[in-house]
C-alpha cells in the first residue's frame, strides 16, 4: 500500500465519510471548511490531486470535488482497525427473544440485522460438515433392534436403526454408549479420525457390534451446503434504485442463485476477524459494485456459519461492522448456551 502522510489520510478519511454521508463529491472548498486542515484550498486541490493520482480518489466529469475509488474504501476500512477500533457492545444486536431452534435465531438475526443496517443481511446456517459429534446415544428399542443417535454441535441430529438376527446384550449397548462418548466426541464429521475409532484393536462381540453399527457415523449426510436466511431485500432494492447504483441486475441475478451467496458467505469461514470485500475485490463482475461485510458464529474456535451484510460500496462501514460483528457474537453465545 502507498505511504501516506498524515494530513493525505486525514482528506482521504474526510472525503469517504463526506461520501458515504451524501452520496456527493467532496470539494476543496468544503474540506477547508469543515475539515479544519490549516491549509488554503489550493494546497487540498494539489492533495486531493496526489490522492486521485494514486488511485484512492475519482474526479467525476462533471463535479470540481472528488469520489473514493474502492482503493480509497479499503484504505478507510482498514484505518479503523488499524486505530484498533473495537465495536461498542452496549449497541450489540441482541436477539430479543429467540426461540428454542437455532432456525428462529438465525431467522431474528437477519430481521434485526436488516433493521439496524438498512442493508441486505444474509446469515448462513451451521452445515454437518462444519460440524463435530457433540452427543452419542445407543439404544435398545427391543431384543434385537438398535438405534444410534447422532447430534452434532451444529444441531444437527441423525438417527439411524439397525437390526440383529439375535437380541443384543444390554451390558454390550451400555459399553458402546461410553465407548463412543469418549472417542469420537468433538471429532470432525467425516474426518479420517472418525473412520479410526472404527478399525480398533478391540476384539470379540464388542469389535462386532461396533463394526455393525459404524455406518451411523461413517455415512453421515454432510448436509448439503446449508440454508440461507435473507431479510431486508425490498427495503436494500428500494435504497438500490434511489441511489441508481449499477449492481442491481447482478444482485439480481445473485438471489435467484443463492448457492453463490452461501459459497461467498463460504469464504469467510476461515477467517477469524469481520471479513470485508470491497467493489472490485467481489468474486464476480455482477457484485462489483457491492461489498459484503462479514463474521462468523460459531463455538469456541470452530466456525458454523456466517452472520453478513451486502450493499453499495457507499455503505455506511463502521455502523456495519458493528452490528454484522454484535449479530454474529450473539448467536455464538446462543449456540454455546444450547449446546453447553
Amino acid at each position: 500500500m502507498d505511504a501516506l502522510t498524515s494530513r493525505l489520510e486525514k482528506l482521504l478519511i474526510a472525503v469517504v465519510e463526506h461520501h458515504i454521508a451524501t452520496g456527493r463529491p467532496a470539494g476543496s472548498k468544503y474540506l477547508c471548511r469543515a475539515g479544519n486542515f490549516g491549509v488554503s484550498a489550493s494546497t487540498v486541490r494539489g492533495e486531493l490531486a496526489r490522492l486521485e493520482e494514486m488511485g484512492y480518489l475519482d474526479h467525476p466529469h462533471t463535479s470540481a470535488g472528488r469520489v473514493p475509488t474502492d482503493k480509497g474504501y479499503r484504505f478507510y476500512v482498514d484505518s479503523l482497525f488499524r486505530q484498533k477500533w473495537r465495536p461498542d457492545l452496549t449497541e450489540a444486536v441482541e436477539p430479543s427473544d429467540l426461540g428454542e431452534q437455532v432456525e428462529d435465531a438465525l431467522k431474528q438475526s437477519a430481521a434485526l440485522l436488516a433493521e439496524s443496517t438498512g442493508l441486505l443481511a444474509l446469515v448462513s446456517a451451521p452445515s454437518r460438515n462444519n460440524g463435530a459429534i457433540k452427543h452419542v446415544e445407543v439404544l435398545r428399542l427391543h431384543p434385537d433392534l438398535i438405534m444410534v443417535v447422532i447430534i452434532t454441535t451444529s444441531g444437527g441430529v441423525a438417527k439411524r436403526l439397525f437390526m440383529f438376527d439375535r437380541p443384543v446384550d444390554p451390558g454390550l449397548v451400555d459399553w458402546a454408549y461410553g465407548y463412543l462418548n469418549e472417542a469420537v466426541c468433538d471429532i470432525d464429521l467425516g474426518s479420517r479420525r472418525l473412520k479410526l475409532h472404527f478399525n480398533t484393536d478391540i476384539s470379540g462381540v464388542e469389535n462386532e457390534f461396533l463394526s455393525a453399527i459404524a455406518p451411523a457415523f461413517i455415512d453421515l449426510p454432510d448436509g448439503g451446503r446449508g440454508s440461507l436466511y435473507l431479510d431486508g431485500v425490498s427495503a436494500f432494492f428500494s435504497r438500490l434504485v434511489r441511489d441508481g447504483n449499477a449492481g442491481i441486475g447482478g444482485l439480481m441475478r445473485l438471489l435467484d442463485r443463492q448457492e453463490e451467496i452461501l459459497m461467498l458467505l463460504k469464504s469467510a469461514l476461515v477467517k477469524q476477524r469481520i471479513y470485508l470485500l470491497i467493489g472490485s475485490e467481489m468474486p464476480t463482475a455482477a457484485l462489483r459494485d457491492l461489498s459484503l461485510v462479514a463474521a462468523n458464529y460459531g463455538l469456541g474456535h470452530r466456525n458454523l456459519g456466517t452472520v453478513g451484510v451486502l450493499g453499495p460500496t457507499r455503505m455506511d462501514y463502521e455502523n456495519a461492522i458493528v452490528n454484522v460483528e454484535s449479530a454474529a457474537r450473539s448467536l455464538s453465545h446462543y449456540v454455546e448456551e444450547i449446546f453447553n
